[in-house]
């Protein structure tokens, strides 16, 4: 068989890609009609690729959206259930976790603990698998709405494209949590009235102004204390760094120089503004019912990717005690530890397994999980490496004369500038505002460089990847799934992304 790499997690581990990906080989218990049968991690220094067999998950996707398309009302039903899954687990997170005194836990009640976590986490994030097989392959969804939509525009005469009401009609209302962290803090910083306290955010020395004003505004220091403890946790994902007060601070410090209270006003309004977009786009469109509940469909596929992320990101930050206090008592370090199974935490707190640190850090330098029919293979070290070798992975025209690339619009727009390949933090020190991103895919921990963006192009990626979503929230043009973007570009090349048609053109 084919195989393909669906996505690229950086910096995981499989206590995050074991349940999902063991389950996504068969998702019927959530409603999937057919089983893909087949799913591969394949995990080296970290870095774990999320790997499929073409013809099997193709044939799963067109099932779904045959399914999908025959009754609506299944993807907004399973929309909803990925939501109230996903608050369940917030809250029991917070529940379990927030204030334990892990210390005084027993070995086998660390292990009731996790357990019961595990099961949220597997509930919160599955179901949302089930119609992300849509898109991950060929967009299917997607290239379905688009053309449907294209068809009525062209039959009435309309004066947009087929990509604007698409990314308009798609977006959310509901905020997401980055979206509800902006807000917070901007209310946060037009409640800074006292001039004193505006001049005390002139100090540069982060440290200093943190101690100044807990002395001079005690507060807005606690607030801001609230707002570190709700929020920090968003660039977590799966090892962290969270955010700080200093990175709080920080970001305080741009916004007391702008204009906030404009600001804030306009993020107050920006769901009534898509809504009234919407609004008039369907009023002139006309769609039938079915197109309407199945667009509604994609808007909430688009919600509820970022929603149970969202839920991931704060169980692993609030996991982190307990991984230690686990690693104390089983003599690990901490790495070793996000390399046990998920089934292996439990067994080896209450002594029903027996763990070497040797085969754990095998798993670090690479393991696969193989998930054929059912059956259950995992390889590390050089038996991982030998079983890759048996696995045909898809190839693509990489040639550096390429001078168009061809992807999926996720946020209409056309934008020229200069190429800048962002795949880590460490690389966000050469963006400049305006400049191109060019990433393999997106992820929280480079936000930062994503907000300077003049647009942004992936390699993977459908309309509920990172990308796709964080570019619409931010209106940056952004072109998914161009397969080699990373491979034919490189830092300095003059660019035009024309999102509207999902072109990335060499310039110059």
């Amino acid at each position: 068989m084919q195989w393909f790499v669906m996505e690229v997690c950086p910096r995981s581990h499989p206590l995050m890609l074991v349940p999902p990906m063991t389950g996504f080989a068969d998702l019927r218990e959530f409603g999937a009609p057919k089983a893909i049968g087949y799913s591969l991690i394949d995990s080296r220094n970290g870095d774990e690729k999320l790997i499929f067999p073409r013809e099997p998950f193709s044939t799963a996707g067109k099932a779904t959206l045959e399914k999908l398309l025959v009754n609506p009302k299944w993807g907004l039903e399973l929309n909803n259930e990925i939501v109230q899954n996903s608050i369940a687990f917030f809250n029991a997170t917070d529940s379990r976790l927030k204030h334990a005194d892990l210390a005084t836990k027993t070995d086998v009640e660390l292990g009731n603990i996790y357990e019961e976590l595990a099961d949220y986490q597997r509930r919160s994030h599955l179901p949302g698998l089930v119609l992300v097989v849509m898109e991950f392959d060929h967009q299917l969804l997607t290239h379905y709405l688009m053309d449907h939509l294209q068809s009525v525009i062209r039959a009435k005469n309309l004066p947009f494209r087929a990509s604007e009401a698409f990314s308009i009609l798609t977006t959310p209302l509901e905020d997401s949590y980055a979206q509800k962290e902006e807000m917070s803090l901007l209310k946060i910083a037009t409640g800074v009235k006292d001039a004193r306290v505006r001049k005390l955010f002139e100090i540069q020395d982060l440290e200093m102004l943190s101690t100044r004003l807990q002395k001079m505004d005690p507060a807005l220091s606690q607030e801001l204390d609230a707002h570190v403890e709700s929020y920090c946790w968003l660039p977590y994902m799966y090892e962290g760094p969270a955010w700080d007060r200093r990175y709080f601070l920080q970001v305080l410090q741009g916004l007391l120089k702008a204009d906030v209270d404009a600001l804030l006003q306009s993020a107050q309004s920006r769901h009534a503004r898509t809504q009234e977009q919407q609004k008039q786009l369907l009023s002139r469109l006309q769609l039938d019912e079915k197109h309407t509940q199945l667009l509604l469909v994609a808007q909430g596929m688009v919600f509820t990717k970022g929603f149970r992320k969202d839920a991931l990101y704060p169980f692993f930050w609030r996991l982190e005690p307990f991984l230690k206090e686990v690693a104390k008592r089983l003599g690990l370090s901490l790495k070793q530890v996000r390399r046990l199974m998920p089934s292996e935490i439990p067994a080896a707190l209450r002594k029903q397994a027996v763990v070497d640190a040797d085969e754990l850090n095998a798993r670090f330098e690479h393991y696969v999980q193989y998930i054929h029919e059912g059956t259950r293979e995992f390889f590390s070290g050089s038996e991982a490496d030998t079983f890759m070798e048996r696995i045909e992975l898809e190839t693509h025209d990489a040639s550096t004369e390429v001078r168009e690339l061809s992807g999926e619009c996720a946020c209409p727009g056309v934008v020229r500038g200069i190429a800048r390949l962002i795949e880590s933090p460490s690389d966000m020190a050469k963006m400049q505002t305006g400049d191109i991103l060019i990433a393999h895919a997106t992820n929280p921990d480079i936000v930062p460089a994503m907000k300077m963006a003049g647009a942004i192009v992936t390699d993977m990626g459908g309309i509920t990847c990172h990308a796709a979503i964080v570019s619409r929230e931010l209106k940056i043009p952004c072109v998914i799934g161009t397969k080699v973007a990373t491979a034919v570009l490189k830092d300095g090349d003059a660019v035009e992304v024309d999102a509207n048609h999902g072109k990335v053109t060499k310039i110059g």
